[in-house]
């Protein structure tokens, strides 16, 4: 029997509880949560819960169950890991008090190592992860993505057709961190952040386009913000998108993954350089 533990945010609004352990426990199938409040194998600060509970602010959670939740490993070495985050599951804390990567993939170390993050996706974004196991090459991974020597590949579904169909465009994005978006812009302005996004259609079917995206900067919800910008939002983006279209199309799920990443590095990881990793998007 395993336990899964999230601590409840003051703040959290009114809800039942089973929807709240959708969201802090997102690898748990929902009739694995179903299951646990059945067989009321769930606590909330220590008190036994079923299907009709209700989320108590700051309560402790804590689940019993036999499934075990784990992020597919695409490649391990005894420097780094790299995984593929399905969508739904943040890289690290983010007010939900649930489980994250970081916490899965620190249960799954144990005491061998610290796994690191050496950048991030995010929350509905899919795709491969990279993390390090060590100090060294913490620092190694940290500057190839600051440095912008490692290359990046998502896939996407995007709303139409593209025109033309393959393209680099370059625009100015503006952080609004009251609202935690972003908007894009065509012209400079105090506080914006240039941004180049290189994008080639691989798909149409109508109604859709399926794009291999290349960020040439990597700004908070760059791709989607650009694509929205373009008239072409991503499938499934609630921010950005269209939701029309993904009422029409029966999807919550953003269809946007990390689906390529090429190594440049040198030195002690020097055994990496110019490997690529790819995974097939879930879309």
């Amino acid at each position: 029997m395993r336990v899964y533990e999230a601590l409840v945010p003051e703040n959290v609004p009114a809800q039942k509880l089973e929807g709240y352990l959708s969201h802090a426990f997102p690898l748990l199938p929902a009739h694995v949560i179903r299951n646990a409040l059945s067989k009321r194998d769930v606590k909330q600060s220590g008190v036994r819960c079923g299907r009709d509970s209700i989320l108590l602010p700051g309560a402790k959670i804590q689940l019993y169950t036999a499934f075990e939740a784990a992020l597919p490993i695409v490649y391990e070495d005894e420097r780094i890991l790299l995984v593929n985050k399905p969508a739904g599951i943040s890289c690290d804390s983010d007010g939900r008090g649930g489980m994250t990567v970081l916490s899965l993939l620190q249960a799954y170390a144990g005491k061998a190592f610290r796994p690191r993050l050496c950048h991030r996706l995010d929350n509905q974004t899919s795709g491969l992860l990279l993390l390090a196991k060590d100090d060294e090459s913490e620092e190694m991974l940290l500057a190839g993505f600051r440095e912008h020597t490692f290359t990046k590949v998502y896939e996407c579904l995007v709303r139409g057709q593209m025109r033309p169909e393959k393209a680099t465009v370059k625009a100015y994005l503006v952080k609004d961190a009251a609202r935690a978006s972003v908007r894009v812009i065509t012209h400079e302005t105090p506080g914006a952040q240039n941004i180049e996004t290189m994008y080639e259609t691989i798909g149409f079917d109508g109604t859709l386009s399926r794009l291999r995206v290349t960020l040439l900067t990597g700004r908070t919800h760059q791709i989607r913000a650009h694509m929205a910008f373009l008239s072409h939002p991503v499938l499934g983006d609630d921010k950005y998108g269209d939701r029309a279209l993904n009422k029409r199309m029966k999807t919550t799920a953003l269809h946007l993954c990390a689906a390529s990443l090429t190594l440049r590095l040198s030195g002690s990881l020097s055994y990496l350089d110019g490997r690529t990793f790819t995974i097939t998007p879930p879309f």
